[in-house]
């Protein structure tokens, strides 16, 4: 029987960074907007309102308050459970027309990173040293 091993990742939560994606091939797809949960150098924990498989391929843009934009390539590596429309679903607003609508965000995944994106890792480690985000916390994963 195979071990089970434990694996550590640093996350940072951060509120000063919005992101959208846009799944791949880019043919018939829109941007969808997504609300962080978590972020780290090799990936993200996001709510969204689209339905996403495993292995679903995405182009993330990742915009921070201070003006640096990144595009990101990722794949889902985890989707957990499925929820319902309810009050607990967490929301993001959208602007149309000059009025905010907001739209449920009822599912959870973890987006993986295809390759280290060098620039990306060091602004974000930097820009949250000096904007006090430097609150992390860890999450296991058990294989």
């Amino acid at each position: 029987m195979a071990k089970k091993t434990a694996r550590t990742q640093v996350r940072y939560e951060r509120n000063d960074i919005e992101a959208v994606f846009k799944k791949s091939p880019v043919f018939f797809n829109r941007i969808q907007p997504v609300k962080i949960i978590n972020i780290s150098k090799q990936g993200i924990a996001i709510y969204s309102h689209q339905v996403l498989k495993p292995h679903n391929h995405l182009n993330i843009t990742l915009c921070f308050r201070q003006g640096e934009r990144f595009l990101l390539n990722g794949q889902v590596v985890h989707s957990f459970e499925q929820q319902s429309h309810s009050r607990r679903d967490e929301f993001v607003e959208l602007f149309i027309d000059g009025v905010a609508e907001p739209i449920p965000l009822p599912f959870k995944y973890g987006i993986h990173f295809d390759q280290h994106y060098l620039p990306f890792r060091d602004y974000l480690i930097e820009s949250g040293c000096k904007n006090g985000f430097e609150i992390q916390r860890r999450v296991f994963y058990r294989r």
